[in-house]
């Protein structure tokens, strides 16, 4: 349904540039960031300028990989948070706060992205947009009665059963500087009223990304799941996979 290297062209006319955040806390930094950063160096819009910014609690573990030219990588130090729960959901903190006070000024787009996930084909152009959604490769066949939204309307991500398109997911989201800091905004802010209230959504930081987007804001651009595959479903082609998890270890 598009041309790559036309895509490309219009872009590099343009001069646009694309950031990329990722976030490598704890075992995650040993365990993944290294085949996240090569993989991008590799498939993540070749051709094109890309800034890079990696969040971690240890700097100086950081992987020194040799990257190509164009591309750039900045390495921004978060707070240590001891619950996984915590460091998934306050991610849009270290977003709002540190990557788009930089991304404002250095990149027209910005991809958010967890770290276990290998990019196995050209990730280009073709999926910038203002306000980008990820389908989520486990529930796009699913009857929208099976989408995992948040159901308690105590919650600041509740979703009512009438509410709702399609089910999208976290790992993967992106858009323009300007739009990404309302969404972070909105989320972050809808998360610390749940923990005021001694609540926590089902899915974290998912089910708010999932009410912002059916209420907030609707996406200008929805990738399909081969954008982000699970590989424990049937195999197909796909442009970015999830890595093996390995949460009884790592999230300890």
């Amino acid at each position: 349904m598009f041309d790559h290297e036309k895509e490309n062209e219009v872009h590099r006319a343009l001069g646009t540039v694309i950031g990329l955040s990722v976030f490598a806390v704890r075992k995650y930094l040993d365990t993944y960031l290294e085949e996240f950063l090569s993989s991008a160096n590799r498939f993540f819009m070749p051709g094109l300028p890309c800034v890079v910014y990696v969040l971690t609690d240890r700097p100086s573990d950081v992987p020194n990989i040799n990257i190509r030219s164009g591309m750039s990588i900045t390495i921004l130090q978060v707070t240590r948070r001891a619950r996984w729960q915590d460091i998934s959901m306050l991610r849009f903190f270290d977003l709002r706060d540190l990557v788009l006070p930089l991304a404002r000024n250095q990149v027209d787009y910005l991809f958010c992205m967890d770290v276990d996930q290998v990019f196995t084909s050209n990730y280009g152009p073709e999926t910038l947009g203002d306000l980008v959604a990820q389908l989520h490769s486990g529930y796009y066949l699913a009857n929208k009665e099976k989408f995992p939204y948040e159901r308690n309307p105590l919650s600041a991500a509740f979703l009512a059963p009438s509410m709702g398109m399609f089910y999208y997911h976290g790992a993967v989201f992106g858009g323009t500087p300007t739009h990404l800091a309302n969404l972070t905004s909105t989320c972050l802010r809808n998360i610390l009223k749940d923990k005021e209230n001694g609540l926590e959504a089902i899915w974290h930081d998912e089910s708010h990304l999932n009410r912002y987007l059916a209420l907030e804001r609707l996406p200008s651009k929805v990738l399909s799941p081969e954008y982000c595959w699970d590989n424990r479903l049937w195999l197909r082609y796909h442009k970015l996979s999830w890595a093996e998890k390995y949460y009884e270890t790592i999230r300890v």
